[in-house]
């Protein structure tokens, strides 16, 4: 699995390879710079002993000696001058360019998660946690920017570098160079265990920052219903329980992460006494001068600091996996619902729409929602479902657009089943108003233009007129009118206004088929005579199915359907009427006992 995640993420930066090998390209030449002050150091150190020795051994020293050897640190020190400024530069864009692979990656992977989340079913949506969304969203992405940054930086460059100091010791001796590659395994070996642990534990402690971030937007969400029940202390006390498992699987990270430094630091300290032992036999058998050992030195101390940071680097590497892991699981969700080139083009219904034998449940291990609905929709007609709840009412109303495909049984459109059409196109032909319309925090214009996003001022406004809130929206406090931006989900606005404003969205969209859920339920007396003004204008002249509590709102539908409950045994998630409401009233059923209960008898 490790492998297999590692390869994904080094797969999105290999499209923009120039990029990647641009990076190995400007770690060699910073290796390279380096390496020339390890050959300076070396001659300079080569050239000044010999005349030390000389001088000790009492023998007289050639003018031309000495100035050889102080031309050459002469020279040696305009070379590092002009030497600077590519060195510089190296490590400027090699940063830089490393970041700007790391953000790009992220952006388009970013794009690609949400595009896709988009498309996945209303299935999906219903069983995933928010939170947990919100947390692969933000977090888990953020730790693939880190992971992302760290292999194509840290972990493919550092690695480079101490290829060209090992070529370095090589050339300056080579016993030394094979055990300066030698001491090297160890410590690859140490950073593999690294990578397994800390993957491990991270793997936990994101399940549980997720668990944490879940709970919390159950908080947000509801702290209404907090506040109302007086819940506060309940609320702090669950919490507490996801935040201190989140704090338990934090400080396991931070012991993997911490036995990791402790590791990597220990065993680069035997890998230099490692080499300070050979280089001081190789030293006592004459095979060794001082000015190599003074090189090696250096070249060990570089390599030091740099397997440090690599260690560092592995370990983040080994800690954001799991997030990638997590980020992929998404991805590699496939959508219930795809559009098929192959499919049709679904037309605008020209008779009916029909449900034939149709039964619907969520999940293969769950109980049946719907069971046997056989229903006939003539185009132009107005249908109404109603019933006790847990009859499927909404679950039905969201198989017509094929939202969700049927357990069993089909629904056709024309005759022509609905697994036959392209699901995009049947979108296209609905217009959808549910019980708490959703609006985005944008302006009244916005969200009204997003039923039909190429309309125009005059359209958008003539869509809220016949919404009855055209005038609402010029009263809007601010004097913006329809440049008001309505808040997070619309909470600047009332209910009735906040519903007459999707009316409007959906009748800018115009669509041959309505399907609505229970629309004036939430709102007082007052808002629902406005509401229900803009619904009859909405409903003219279309196909609508609704789904209604408020039995007043549907006494004028052509046929209403009672679908059976929770409380009805058998009968839950079937038709058990179908009639007008004159007729279902006189049968003395379950609608004419629904009636009754809301006083509306007659």
């Amino acid at each position: 699995m490790m492998h297999s995640t590692l390869r994904r993420v080094l797969g999105l930066g290999w499209a923009y390879r120039w990029w990647f090998l641009a990076t190995l390209g400007l770690a060699g030449i910073s290796a390279a710079v380096f390496g020339f002050v390890i050959l300076a150091i070396d001659s300079i150190v080569r050239s000044w002993s010999g005349i030390q020795s000389a001088l000790d051994d009492g023998q007289g020293v050639a003018p031309e000696e000495i100035s050889a050897a102080r031309d050459m640190m002469s020279n040696t020190t305009w070379h590092l001058l002009l030497l600077a400024p590519i060195a510089a530069f190296s490590a400027w864009a090699a940063i830089l360019v490393g970041q700007r692979l790391a953000n790009t990656c992220l952006r388009d992977l970013r794009l690609r998660f949400v595009g896709h989340l988009v498309d996945l079913e209303l299935g999906f949506h219903a069983s995933t946690a928010k939170g947990d969304l919100m947390t692969r969203m933000m977090a888990d992405l953020e730790s693939m920017r880190n992971l992302i940054q760290r292999l194509y930086g840290r972990v493919m460059q550092q690695p480079i570098e101490l290829l060209v100091y090992a070529a370095y010791v090589f050339y300056l001796n080579w016993q030394l160079g094979t055990i300066y590659v030698i001491t090297m395994i160890p410590v690859a070996l140490v950073l593999t265990r690294i990578v397994a642990s800390r993957k491990r534990r991270s793997r936990r402690a994101l399940h549980a920052r997720s668990d944490s971030l879940v709970a919390f937007e159950q908080i947000t969400s509801g702290i209404r219903v907090i506040k109302a029940m007086g819940s506060s202390q309940h609320e702090q006390r669950r919490f507490d329980g996801s935040n201190r498992t989140l704090y338990d699987k934090m400080m396991r990270v931070a012991s993997a992460k911490a036995l990791s430094e402790g590791t990597t630091h220990g065993s680069v300290f035997l890998m230099m006494a490692g080499m300070l032992l050979l280089a001081g036999w190789l030293f006592e058998q004459a095979l060794l001068d001082p000015a190599t050992l003074i090189a090696v030195l250096v070249v060990l101390v570089r390599s030091t600091a740099i397997l440090r940071q690599l260690q560092h680097a592995v370990g983040d590497v080994a800690q954001n996996l799991p997030a990638a892991e997590r980020v992929f699981a998404i991805l590699d969700r496939q959508p219930a619902l795809v559009d098929d080139p192959a499919l049709l083009v679904c037309p605008p219904p020209r008779q009916a729409i029909s449900l034939q034998q149709v039964r619907f449940r969520y999940g293969p291990d769950q109980d049946e929602v719907l069971r046997d609905i056989d229903l006939e929709i003539p185009v132009g007609a107005t249908i109404a479902l109603v019933g006790p709840s847990g009859g499927g009412k909404s679950t039905l109303l969201d198989l017509i657009p094929r939202l969700h495909d049927v357990s069993d049984g089909s629904i056709c459109w024309d005759g022509i089943d609905v697994r036959r059409l392209q699901p995009s196109s049947i979108i296209h032909r609905c217009a959808i108003v549910q019980q708490e319309s959703f609006l985005f925090d944008d302006t009244v214009l916005e969200n009204i233009r997003y039923g039909r996003p190429e309309a125009s001022q005059e359209e958008i406004e003539q869509a809220a007129r016949r919404a009855h809130v055209h005038d609402d929206i010029l009263r809007l406090e601010g004097g913006l009118g329809y440049q008001t931006r309505v808040g997070d989900r619309g909470s600047r606005l009332s209910g009735g206004q906040r519903q007459r404003v999707a009316i409007a969205r959906a009748l800018l969209r115009d669509a041959a088929v309505l399907l609505m859920d229970e629309p004036t339920s939430a709102l007082d007396a007052g808002s629902e005579a406005h509401v229900q003004e803009a619904l009859d204008e909405l409903m003219r002249n279309r196909t609508t199915v609704v789904v209604a509590h408020r039995l007043a709102t549907i006494r004028r539908a052509d046929c209403i359907h009672v679908l059976g409950g929770k409380d009805d045994g058998d009968m839950r998630g079937r038709i058990i009427e179908s009639g007008t409401h004159d007729q279902l009233v006189a049968g003395g059923g379950t609608y004419a006992r629904l009636v009754a209960q809301q006083s509306l008898e007659g």
